[in-house]
């Protein structure tokens, strides 16, 4: 019996992640289009002029909202080495960088400590629920006004563009914002140790997609479901398979007819750090250098800095072999990369027209509307593989089931 032929929209990591595991779970003939140059897409290793190294999507590896399957999926290609990540934020210009999530004993140590404390006691005090009337209500009935307005009002106001007024409680509720631990700390919050690959990510792409046709360069125009079989018209030629997983986004597959889905997303500039330098974004207090930091008062575009080099070669200076980089995220909508809440419905809809397209299967970050880091990409591709034939023998509503399922929640 012949082997199903798959092809593959996309060589970022969701892409990679599903052709290998299609063809490892079913024996599939799978070839991969990607439109760059090189596979690895927002995960890419990418360089400045004078070759200093960066990442502008994710930049470590760890377990935060997926599989703990990931570690030793990508241990079959990179050695992962362990690094210290802290990360912190600065609540206004004149403050000092305190643990993000913030927590009780840093605050009382600010400008602000005695307000926010008299606040967080009188909620204690009244002993009532936070309020749901919207994230402004939830918020200050949680953490109280001065925390709101230092930590949350600025900074959604810049990256989501929204008032506070205008965003519901449950996107607080979800995210669990009205926790304030006693005593916090700096590293990043996830379960299990951080991980820089050697070398960076870019030979992950080359490895998983040892013994696939990949074909970079090629800029798919139309994807055609009303033939026996789904087509990609492209730039290089049409190419036709029994099956076909695009990790493109999902309203262009289907010619944005309810409109465009929103993003947000930020751009970046590259400042450089001399070999040797003093931490640009400081430490800790046990000396460990801040990785991230962030600045959420509005009158800066600025939304985080990452110090590249503590996230490449350690923390210590001694560490460094030369060079490294410093990035400034800066807000910018045209970049895709974070979804928003107010565009469900919208994503929804696009879904249930999606399943209706004759074996072809949106995935992934752009595919499946949803912000996505390594752990949980990999678990996604994972969850299409086991649920592939349930899902093309399914009707509409069951399709749609199955990929809600795929796509999972903000826990995974």
């Amino acid at each position: 019996m012949a082997s199903m032929k798959v092809l593959v929209i996309g060589a970022g990591f969701a892409g990679c992640c599903a052709a290998l595991l299609l063809r490892d779970s079913l024996g599939a003939d799978v070839t991969v289009l990607e439109r760059e140059r090189a596979p690895g897409g927002m995960l890419r290793t990418l360089h400045t002029e004078d070759g200093l190294a960066y990442e502008y999507g994710p930049r470590i590896v760890s377990v935060f909202r997926g599989t703990p399957d990931i570690l030793p999926f990508l241990r079959r290609y990179l050695v992962l080495e362990e690094r210290d990540i802290y990360q912190g934020t600065r609540l206004r210009p004149d403050y000092p960088v305190v643990p993000f999530p913030v927590d009780r004993e840093s605050l009382m140590s600010l400008p602000c400590g005695a307000a926010v404390e008299r606040e967080l006691a009188a909620i204690r005090a009244r002993g009532q629920p936070p309020g749901e009337r919207d994230l402004r209500d939830y918020l200050e009935t949680s953490v109280g006004p001065t925390l709101t307005a230092l930590a949350f009002e600025g900074f959604n106001r810049k990256f989501w563009g929204r008032r506070l007024e205008d965003m519901p409680a449950d996107w607080g509720k979800l995210r669990r914002l009205e926790r304030i631990a006693e005593r916090g700390q700096y590293r990043l919050p996830s379960e299990a140790p951080h991980y820089y690959p050697k070398g960076g990510f870019n030979p992950l792409f080359d490895r998983m997609l040892d013994g696939f046709d990949v074909r970079c360069g090629v800029t798919v125009e139309r994807i055609d479901a009303d033939g026996r079989k789904p087509s990609a018209l492209t730039d290089a030629g049409t190419f036709t398979a029994d099956l076909v997983v695009t990790t493109a986004p999902i309203d262009a597959l289907l010619d944005r007819r309810h409109g465009a889905l929103e993003w947000r997303g930020y751009r970046v500039e590259v400042d450089r750090v001399e070999r040797g330098a003093t931490p640009p974004l400081g430490a800790a207090p046990d000396g460990i250098p801040f990785a991230w930091l962030y600045t959420p008062w509005a009158e800066t575009p600025v939304c985080r800095t990452t110090d590249i080099g503590v996230i490449h070669h350690g923390p210590r200076r001694a560490d460094r072999d030369g060079q490294s980089v410093l990035l400034r995220e800066i807000v910018d909508d045209s970049v895709s990369m974070y979804p928003v809440w107010w565009e469900d419905a919208k994503f929804l809809r696009y879904l249930d027209d999606a399943v209706r397209l004759a074996n072809v299967i949106p995935l992934g970050r752009l595919g499946l509307y949803k912000y996505t880091t390594m752990d949980s990409t990999y678990a996604m591709a994972r969850r299409l593989a086991d649920s592939l034939d349930d899902y093309l023998s399914a009707g509409p509503a069951r399709r749609v089931e199955i990929l809600r399922g795929v796509r999972g929640d903000w826990g995974n």
